[in-house]
């Protein structure tokens, strides 16, 4: 990802509305890039600033760029007005942040009209995969145990992810990362079997995100939700409050085998 890049995703990437291959791209970007960093750290400061003063203002929310210069301009020092003059970035800022309380104000007024999803649940899982394989299986955690990998899971993402019970000599768990989906904090678990890469995604997500899937397949009691894109398939269940989607290059039922034994499960 190029500087240029940086500057076209940067509200979508603070807003976490970046998909998981963006936001990994955006965030090695910045880690090597001082300068795209300043300018992301500028963007958060001013969010968080804009966020105060509209927060104390209540109801009264300014509902054009002027107005809303004139509500952070007023009580600024003369270095901090002199600082938003020279900074179109931070106009630009001020710009979306009215635009996302009108769109705010638009939900309220019109409860029951809702934005699209795009793209959907389906291709988004799979585009997570095959970066995932793209980048060299990448994990920000290694280990072999599964209460270590689902502790460190919960202090990253906040998310309590049960892991399958795993079957055969051939299968191996090897660790995790952390991701997001749609915006959203996912946990990604990498597995091998037969020497074949598997991963376990797991993120907050309505039962609707599955109604997307080509089948479902009951096995050991548990109702699993199919489908084959690009020569992955992609098998996912519904456990607690979670939504786990195995992919993996394996044929659907290897993984549906491969998944069916979990521990402390309940419907």
């Amino acid at each position: 990802m190029r500087c240029g890049e940086i500057r076209e995703y940067i509200f979508a990437f603070l807003d976490n509305e970046l998909d998981a291959p963006l936001s990994i791209e955006f965030q090695h970007h910045i880690d090597h890039c001082a300068v795209c960093a300043r300018e992301v750290e500028i963007e958060r400061v001013v969010r968080g600033r804009l966020a105060g003063v509209l927060g104390a203002r209540g109801p009264d929310i300014p509902t054009s760029i002027q107005a809303l210069e004139r509500t952070l301009k007023g009580d600024e020092s003369a270095e901090g007005r002199r600082r938003w003059q020279a900074r179109p970035v931070v106009r630009a800022a001020c710009a979306a942040a009215v635009l996302a309380a009108g769109i705010a104000l638009y939900g309220v007024m019109h409860p029951g009209e809702t934005a699209k999803d795009a793209p959907g649940f389906v291709s988004l899982l799979v585009r997570d995969f095959e970066h995932f394989l793209a980048e060299g299986r990448p994990i920000h955690f290694a280990s072999s145990s599964a209460d270590a990998v689902s502790d460190w899971l919960l202090r990253q993402t906040d998310l309590e992810v049960i892991l399958p019970v795993i079957k055969g000599p051939n299968c191996r768990l090897l660790g995790a990362r952390q991701c997001t989906i749609a915006g959203r904090p996912a946990a990604f678990v990498v597995y091998e079997m037969d020497q074949t890469p598997v991963s376990l995604l797991a993120m907050t997500r309505g039962s609707e995100a599955l109604k997307e899937m080509d089948q479902q397949v009951e096995s050991d009691g548990r109702i699993f939700w199919v489908e084959r894109v690009k020569e992955t398939s992609i098998v996912a269940y519904r456990q607690n409050n979670l939504i786990y989607a195995g992919m993996s290059k394996l044929k659907a039922p290897e993984l549906i085998h491969f998944f069916s034994g979990t521990a402390n499960e309940t419907h």
